[in-house]
């Protein structure tokens, strides 16, 4: 008879141990407090438990249509504020590679709406906030990454701010590759950067030459239109057989693909390939063979 009360009493603790974590402390939401959730490159497999029970919870959202579709299960009932992108990377009806040639008041013009909407969409989250509300803001792949979402994240003191890290399109890619970016290879470097941040205004190419001193993996973001630019730069400086990989629509397990080559023949690999924006470049000898090994096993480490 006890120990029947025993276990009895033991299985009613043990439900209350597993259940009062779950409601009273995994999803609670700060109150007043602006959430910028990475929402992972293509979809809720990607997205951390932490970023999807922020989605659940909180009272209103940021988001665009894509990104809200995708998330659609997580989303339902939410009130939509705004799409926090809207009209920061166009300008009637122009994309943003085309604004630079614009006229200087047109160019001024777009310039001041842009930071006028910043800053209405700014102010109407603090009120929020100031209610005692919640706001979450949808952000693509990893908001520390090349993250739009800081251009808001500014307007905010910081203990009003949490971010909640997703995986971003490097991870993906690397995933996709099924290699690691360091250190296999005796690379020591790992650059992550943008064409447009690599060479500066005018394509000058002193980085490039600095940088082939030195075993790096060289990670470029938003870099398949000037491919046409940056390998024959690279050209110059590496050996023609540097192993290159061109990672389009990393992370979404329906469209991914992978194309390798080297300095010598990649630009023909891919000129057949329509998609000139959603597309990692990768390069360096880490995407060679396996001497991750070579790098590990030592007793030290890093010994000669």
């Amino acid at each position: 008879m006890h120990s029947c009360v025993r276990r009895g009493l033991i299985f009613f603790l043990w439900g209350l141990f597993c259940l009062w974590p779950m409601s009273s402390q995994a999803g609670a939401l700060k109150a007043g407090t602006f959430y910028v959730v990475g929402t992972g490159p293509a979809g809720p497999e990607h997205a951390t438990q932490r970023a999807l029970e922020v989605m659940q919870q909180a009272d209103f959202i940021l988001t665009d249509q894509k990104t809200a579709a995708l998330f659609q299960q997580y989303l339902q009932g939410k009130p939509i504020m705004a799409d926090p992108w809207q009209g920061m990377w166009d300008y009637k009806g122009k994309p943003w590679r085309e604004i630079p040639s614009l006229g200087k008041e047109e160019v001024k013009a777009f310039k001041a709406e842009r930071i006028k909407r910043r800053d209405d969409l700014v102010n109407q989250i603090k009120e929020k906030l100031a209610q005692g509300k919640t706001v979450a803001l949808l952000d693509s792949g990893d908001p520390c990454l090349f993250g739009p979402s800081h251009w808001y994240i500014e307007g905010f003191e910081p203990q009003q701010v949490e971010i909640i890290p997703g995986v971003g399109a490097f991870s993906a890619a690397m995933a996709a590759l099924k290699k690691s970016s360091i250190p296999a290879y005796d690379t020591r470097f790992v650059l992550q950067t943008s064409p447009f941040f690599f060479w500066g205004k005018q394509r000058q190419d002193d980085l490039a030459r600095v940088l082939a001193n030195y075993p790096t993996t060289m990670v470029f973001f938003m870099g398949l239109e000037e491919m046409q630019h940056l390998v024959p730069m690279l050209q110059q400086y590496y050996p023609a057989d540097l192993p290159i990989a061109v990672v389009y629509h990393a992370g979404f397990t329906d469209k991914e693909k992978v194309i390798k080559g080297t300095l010598t023949d990649i630009l023909a690999k891919i000129a057949p390939e329509k998609e000139n924006w959603l597309g990692m470049i990768i390069i360096g000898r880490a995407l060679e063979g396996s001497p991750y090994r070579s790098r590990v096993e030592p007793l030290a480490g890093y010994d000669d």
